[in-house]
């Protein structure tokens, strides 16, 4: 029988997405220290965090009440997704800032209220249709302005961008998943395979694995320590109490954090018109999340 999760009280539900949220706004600066190829730190970051989970969940045989398999499809779905997302976003980030990498990749929440209009049928709201046009604005100024410093900051923003679609089916599937599934046994095997994926791309790009320097070879190991086993874990218990589309919301004070910390560590800024841009990115995305609190309305069928 699978693990019973208790619902939380609000304070520790908050408690731990807090955490998360601090937890995974340290990924950006790891990564900028890394130094090591973009699929090289995203294979390590979910491997090296499955591996030390293996044990916790393979502990228990897992079977549902219902004496159904494994839900694999979704699990093949969320280990595919998560494994784009990093092998896109890090990318983003060796090519452009830190905020407007972390910002763009936030935008998951709007790709989820998308998709649902088409594959649910769910109309879109005003708000949410409002949130979109921003989310559009903002993101034409952010590359626009890269656009002038280079061809290379403008692809940095893409693979953002790309980046934040791909945690948009991440976290759809995750929520699929876990409605049967215990978080040891999906985390196991989502970063499983999100590892499996990254190390075969590695392998068929020959992207090298091994012969990094002692400091880079510990940053990922605190890579996988912190915000993907801290972090990320966080989000997908989290993913059992809340919807796919609450969860790719919380994860919106990441932007935040990581620009900070970039400008502690790396003294990385921003120009004033792209942080107006960025910031008008930012509120499309939180009136997303508001339209998103509400239920959705489904488009009418057209008379015959």
């Amino acid at each position: 029988m699978p693990d019973k999760e208790k619902t939380p009280a609000p304070w520790s539900l908050w408690a731990v997405v807090c955490t998360g949220m601090a937890a995974i706004s340290s990924a950006s600066i790891l990564i900028r220290l890394a130094q090591a190829p973009s699929l090289a730190i995203a294979a390590y970051r979910v491997t090296l965090a499955a591996l030390v989970i293996a044990p916790w969940a393979l502990s228990k045989r897992f079977t549902s009440p219902s004496k159904d398999p494994l839900p694999w499809k979704a699990l093949l779905l969320s280990g595919l997704f998560l494994a784009l997302h990093f092998a896109l976003w890090i990318e983003s980030l060796k090519r452009t800032t830190v905020a407007s990498s972390v910002t763009l990749v936030s935008t998951s929440p709007i790709f989820t209220a998308v998709f649902s209009s088409f594959l649910l049928k769910e109309r879109i709201q005003p708000l949410m249709g409002a949130a979109i046009a921003a989310c559009v604005a903002g993101t034409a100024v952010v590359a626009g302005l890269d656009f002038r410093l280079g061809i290379h900051s403008l692809l940095g923003d893409l693979l953002a961008l790309l980046g934040g679609l791909m945690a948009s089916g991440y976290f759809l599937a995750g929520r699929y998943a876990r409605r049967t599934l215990p978080l040891r046994t999906y985390i196991f095997w989502s970063y499983g395979i999100a590892g499996g994926v990254l190390i075969s791309l590695c392998l068929i790009s020959r992207t090298p694995l091994y012969g990094f320097s002692a400091e880079t070879t510990a940053v990922l190991v605190l890579l996988a320590v912190v915000p993907q086993l801290i972090g990320h874990t966080s989000f997908n218990w989290a993913l059992k109490h809340l919807s796919a589309t609450a969860v790719a919301v919380l994860t919106l004070g990441e932007p935040l954090g990581a620009t900070t910390l970039a400008f502690v560590f790396f003294r990385e800024t921003v120009s004033l018109p792209t942080a107006l841009g960025l910031c008008v990115l930012a509120a499309g995305i939180v009136m997303g999340a508001v339209a998103s609190s509400s239920p959705p309305k489904r488009a009418r069928s057209p008379r015959a």
